[in-house]
């Protein structure tokens, strides 16, 4: 399954991107907003939003800088799963390979630097790596899905401790699915506690996001999802087993969760735990049967080697949040189910802006080379980063057929990671 394709933005200090801040990061409120703001019982605020943006819709086209990797001989461009961008302050890219188990570190205009890691067991040493995001004090960690392990080092590679992890009950397991980076002190994690039921015959997981301190102790639990499959004839639901964990994202500080398939709500978190719930009125996309044929394939070739004689019961609309992308001033932009499957011919996508408040501002069509599906995206400052046939290379890895899937018998290019700015694109400005 992707990842979820998000990570810790930043903003860099000069001039340009101040000016790249007010044109672009922070969205104008030249509009009157049309929603509501109400408090539950529980004292959590409830932002409800219009279907309409409140300073309409807007494209464009962004800049591309430079690329890497695709048909290359230079083996410091050769990837084989990039499943996580990040950048740090001084403007160096760290690019997360899973399959190659190592960090690639690039500059800012796409020159190799460095690479940091290795497979193994050991200090610094991962295998089948999920994520990685930075540290409070700098330092790096990749978290290793399973046996979940979260592997620290220095920007230069020296290897450091293990951080601790929450414990799983007796005869249970963790996996640690994705890292969002820190609320505070505190980690922020997407983690899987499991067990088997020997006399049911059933397999359980409990899916949440939570924050852990550095004891490893939970500290708060901002969202959690229950799951089980009886393995006597296993049957996994969509909209139970491809949910919020594979879409909620981190950054700015904040965490922010979809909790609904058909309902357009992202819970935004903070240190202090649930701030906010945003939502906005949406029409969920309905499936052709073309379509939901095509989605269980898909999700078949993901698990028939992992549970032999499963099958897929799919749902008959698309989820309505396809992928959430914090942005550093704490505004997001998020992927629909339409921007997603339904894109204008030659656009990246189209995008729902909210400001720091929750308030839906506007919609963002992005042109330019990129498919928002099949591509990884990852929003970074004022620049996007595409990583290339990303579902495809995922499946590969995975034992899976995407030709069987999708039904495209073209070989996949080897992937690329594509550099844009956004500075040109005006948010907020009709």
């Amino acid at each position: 399954m992707m990842t979820p394709l998000t990570t810790m933005p930043r903003l860099r200090g000069s001039l340009f991107a101040l000016c790249v801040l007010l044109l672009f990061a922070i969205p104008a409120s030249a509009g009157d907003w049309k929603g509501t703001e109400t408090t539950d019982a529980d004292g959590i605020l409830h932002i409800d939003n219009p279907a309409t943006p409140m300073d309409g819709k807007v494209s464009g086209e962004p800049e591309e800088l430079w690329r890497i990797g695709g048909e290359t001989d230079d083996e410091d461009e050769i990837f084989g799963i990039i499943s996580r961008v990040r950048v740090d302050p001084n403007g160096e890219l760290y690019l997360l390979d899973s399959q190659l188990n190592e960090v690639r570190v690039f500059d800012a205009d796409g020159a190799y630097v460095r690479t940091l890691g290795r497979e193994g067991e050991g200090p610094g040493e991962f295998r089948g790596a999920q994520d990685m995001f930075f540290l409070n004090d700098g330092n790096i960690a990749v978290l290793q899905i399973f046996p979940g392990r979260l592997v620290t080092f220095s920007k230069d590679g020296e290897p450091g401790d293990d951080l601790s992890l929450p414990s799983a009950p007796e005869g249970g397991f963790v996996l640690l699915n994705a890292g969002g980076g820190t609320l505070g002190d505190n980690l922020v994690l997407s983690i899987g506690i499991n067990n088997f039921d020997q006399a049911a015959g059933q397999f359980n997981q409990e899916r949440s996001v939570v924050a852990v301190n550095p004891a490893g102790e939970i500290v708060d639990t901002l969202y959690s999802e229950t799951r089980n499959l009886n393995m006597g004839s296993p049957v996994f639901v969509e909209s139970v087993w491809a949910s919020f964990d594979r879409v909620w994202a981190a950054g700015g500080g904040k965490a922010y969760i979809p909790i609904g398939w058909n309902d357009y709500s992202i819970m935004v978190c903070d240190a202090d735990g649930v701030n906010r719930i945003v939502s906005r009125e949406y029409e969920p996309r309905s499936r052709s049967d073309e379509e939901s044929a095509r989605w269980e394939k898909l999700f078949n070739e993901f698990t028939r080697n992992q549970v032999p004689g499963s099958s897929w019961d799919v749902e008959d609309n698309d989820r309505d949040v396809a992928q959430i992308y914090p942005r550093q001033d704490g505004s997001f932009w998020v992927l629909t189910s339409r921007g997603q499957l339904d894109p204008p011919e030659g656009s990246m996508g189209v995008f729902d802006v909210f400001d720091a408040q929750g308030r839906y501002t506007q919609q963002v069509t992005l042109m330019g080379e990129g498919n928002p599906l099949t591509d990884g995206y990852f929003f970074v400052g004022d620049r996007l980063f595409v990583v290339t046939d990303f579902l495809a290379a995922v499946m590969s890895a995975q034992g899976g057929n995407y030709a069987e899937a999708f039904g495209d018998e073209s070989e996949p290019e080897p992937m690329s990671v594509i550099c844009y700015e956004l500075g040109n694109v005006r948010v907020g400005m009709n």
